[in-house]
Order: C-alpha cells, then sequence, then structure tokens
C-alpha cells in the first residue's frame, strides 16, 4: 500500500474513532458544557474526514448529525464455501472487478451465521449452511480503505441448495481449486484471510485467527 493511500487509511480511522467517542459522549453526557465539547468533536471529526473523502464537508456532517447513535465497530462476514471436490467459492465483485468470498455488512436482528448464509445467497444463487467459524479480524490493525472500524467475521460452509446465479453485486460467480485462486486479482482483505483459509483446510485443527 502507497504512503499516501496509507495516510487517507489513517486518518479515516482517527476521523471514526473521534465521531465514535463524540457520540458516545452525546449519548451519556448530561453537562451543558460537555455536550458543547462532544458536538464540537463531532464537527472536527466530520472536517477530518473531509480531507480525505469525496462527498462535499456539509455533507458529511449532515450524515454525523443524524446518526448519533452509541458508537460501536461495524460488523460484516465472509464465508469461504467448498463443493466435495475441495474448489472454494468466489465472486467477482460488480463494484471493483476484483474476486472476493460472498460476503458483506451484517443486518440487524439475524445471528452472524445467518447474515453470513443470507449474503452466499444473495451474491451467489447458493443456499449454505454455515459449519465453523474460522476468524474474526479487526481492521483497525490494518491498512485498510475503510472509514469506520469494523470486524470481520470469518466463516465456513457448504452448499445444500440453489445455483449459481448473478447478482447486481457480482459479475461471476466460479469455483476455485485452493492452488488455482486469483491471488494477484483479490478484493482488499481478501488476501490474507483466504491464506488462513487455505491453511485451515490442510489442517484442520487450526484454531480460529483472531487479533490481539
Amino acid at each position: 500500500m502507497s504512503v499516501n493511500v496509507a495516510v487517507t487509511a489513517r486518518l479515516a480511522q482517527i476521523a471514526d474513532e473521534i465521531r465514535a467517542m463524540s457520540n458516545n459522549g452525546l449519548h451519556y453526557g448530561t453537562s451543558p458544557y460537555d455536550i458543547d465539547r462532544y458536538q464540537r468533536l463531532l464537527k472536527i471529526s466530520a472536517e477530518l474526514l473531509g480531507i480525505v473523502a469525496t462527498q462535499p464537508l456539509d455533507e458529511i456532517e449532515r450524515v454525523f448529525v443524524d446518526d448519533l447513535d452509541l458508537r460501536t465497530p461495524l460488523t460484516g462476514v465472509d464465508t469461504a464455501v467448498f463443493d466435495e471436490s475441495g474448489r472454494i467459492l468466489l465472486i467477482k465483485r460488480a463494484d471493483n472487478h476484483l474476486w472476493a468470498m460472498p460476503g458483506g455488512a451484517c443486518e440487524v436482528g439475524d445471528t452472524p451465521a445467518e447474515n453470513a448464509a443470507r449474503e452466499v445467497w444473495e451474491e451467489t444463487g447458493y443456499r449454505v449452511e454455515i459449519t465453523r467459524l474460522l476468524g474474526v479480524f479487526d481492521n483497525s490493525r490494518r491498512l485498510t480503505a475503510a472509514r469506520r472500524h469494523g470486524y470481520l467475521m470469518l466463516f465456513c460452509g457448504k452448499v445444500i441448495g440453489g445455483e449459481a446465479t448473478l447478482s447486481n453485486e457480482s459479475l461471476a460467480v466460479e469455483w476455485f481449486p485452493l492452488e488455482a485462486i486469483p491471488w494477484e486479482q483479490l478484493s482488499q482483505g481478501h488476501y490474507e484471510r483466504l491464506q488462513h483459509v487455505a491453511k485451515w483446510y490442510a489442517e484442520p485443527a487450526t484454531p480460529p485467527y483472531f487479533d490481539w
């Protein structure tokens, strides 16, 4: 990752941390002096994000002010789906034309496993059973383009129905032998996660990954 991208990612992370502290302070604060300080911090976090974001500053500020819920990390899921031949299911993402495991952000009301299974179905057309948690990855420990602190839960699953179907999120749905994964054409974050998947598949006793 280039220096400029790394600086952009870090500035976005700092803005998100300040935003989280501001929102939590506004959620719990009672002193009018503290409320004023937290509102100022919220404005500063929007200004900081505006340095690296493409949206106009007034739009960022509007979103920040309209979203004052207690701030916690976002959660997302990816699923490594294998067939009986040991091939893994990948999609070519519509947004960046790179390969990735099916996955996405979690929705309120569903368990992580339910979210994982739904994302596979929506992006590939396959119905899957989630069988194992392979790891939890913290994006604050990595140089990413993410603007929010988030956790990515990596699952394993097996097909129980359906057929390959394209969606507005997938340009292609294909099965790859592990030795034929297009490593140079993977979406951000998937290189590391697929390496862990390959390690686990070769040695099923490999424990789930997590960041300290």
